[in-house]
């Protein structure tokens, strides 16, 4: 078998499935895929070179910095993946992913909270794809007359108690509501993080949008977050097809191919309410923890200090849908999600989302997308 070797560090969740994707044209290939997740040297990169005499090379450099020196690779057989660098990196062929439609999307998303402000979070660190999605983000509101504020870190590498108390009074500057775009779903956390300090309510005061879709993240925070979904398996998958075609003589040049986000991903940090009511929210929250178990209308109207039959009220009046509405958005939100992995066993679905009856669970989702379960499966990934 065919042996392709990947430098890459495997402890993100992007990286992971970039990999998923990677090792899925892998096996319609036939490669065998070696992993290095640490840092080699040149002369540890030409032994390895050696010893594996790969058929290529697949590379995350990690926006150009030491980590992973492409100089050392061979165009003919080497592909970058998720790398915005240049100093002559353009030698190479590569796959990345669509900075401006990932600001495009957030944007829109924070244009519809209609905000009075609006401004963007870096990575505490310099990266170029941070700078190009405040870049891309500043010049699409721009469009529309609208001016982007930008928090500036004192210094770069603050650790994240210092981020967050210089974040704090520039977030009490912005006139509110406000919204905001943070470079990834880990800084977002800890906007959200930041305004609970400050007695914000997010999302009535400061809307808030990350990037990834790091489910883990998103949902633990409270609100949840809503974010940008990178499709980082068909990067993987790409790049792998990328890499196939230079190595068989396919390619003629060194393709730039930029991957589009899955989409948007609304969760409370963004939503628009109808209406201001803080029981509301918490009640949307709880359902967002509970819904993919055994949760009943009854136990989300036990959070209101009124009436069951007031509450019910409340809740629509507040976000436009039933309880019962709600809870099952979220379920097929899930299923959605569940879906964008080309692994998952369709008859695991309807349990994984909170269901007992599997043919009840493929009753609503065909109601609410008009597709059988199979039939979604295939089309996200066309």
């Amino acid at each position: 078998m065919e042996t392709v070797l990947v430098f890459q560090h495997v402890d993100t969740y992007a990286s992971r499935l970039r990999l998923e994707g990677l090792n899925a044209f892998a096996k319609e290939a036939g490669w065998t895929i070696q992993t290095y997740d640490s840092t080699v040297t040149p002369e540890e990169f030409k032994g390895i070179m050696e010893f594996w005499s790969p058929l290529g090379v697949m590379l995350c450099p990690n926006d150009g910095a030491s980590e992973f020196d492409a100089s050392n690779c061979d165009p003919g057989n080497t592909v970058l993946l998720d790398c915005f660098a240049p100093n002559g990196l353009e030698r190479f062929a590569s796959v990345i992913t669509d900075s401006y439609e990932v600001s495009e999307l957030a944007a829109r998303e924070l244009l519809g909270a209609k905000c009075a402000s609006y401004g963007f979070v870096p990575w505490p660190v310099t990266k170029t794809w941070s700078e190009n999605r405040r870049q891309n983000f500043s010049r699409i509101l721009s469009k529309r007359g609208l001016k982007v504020s930008e928090f500036k870190p004192s210094k770069e590498g603050l650790d994240i108690s210092d981020f967050q108390r210089e974040l704090m009074p520039w977030l009490k500057s912005l006139p509110k509501p406000c919204g905001i775009l943070a470079a990834n779903d880990r800084v977002g956390a800890g906007v959200i993080n930041v305004c609970r300090l400050a007695n914000f309510m997010v999302p009535f005061d400061c809307a808030v949008v990350g990037v990834d879709d790091y489910s883990e993240v998103c949902e633990g925070c409270n609100p949840a977050l809503s974010s940008v979904a990178l499709d980082f398996r068909r990067s993987g998958f790409r790049a792998g097809e990328m890499l196939d075609g230079l190595v068989r003589g396919r390619l003629d040049d060194r393709p730039l191919e930029s991957i589009p986000p899955l989409g948007f991903v609304r969760r409370n940090s963004s939503r628009v309410f109808l209406r201001t009511d803080s029981h509301a929210l918490r009640a949307s929250e709880f359902i967002r923890a509970k819904a993919l178990g055994p949760l009943h209308p009854h136990d989300v109207l036990a959070l209101f200090p009124c009436s069951r039959r007031l509450a019910e009220i409340r809740f629509r009046e507040a976000t436009g849908r039933s309880i019962g509405d709600e809870i099952r958005a979220v379920r097929i939100a899930h299923a959605k999600k569940l879906l964008e992995n080309p692994y998952q066993r369709l008859d695991a679905v309807a349990a994984e989302c909170g269901y007992e009856s599997d043919t009840t669970f493929r009753r609503v989702f065909k109601e609410e997308t008009g597709c059988t379960l199979r039939d979604w499966q295939r089309h996200i990934r066309t």
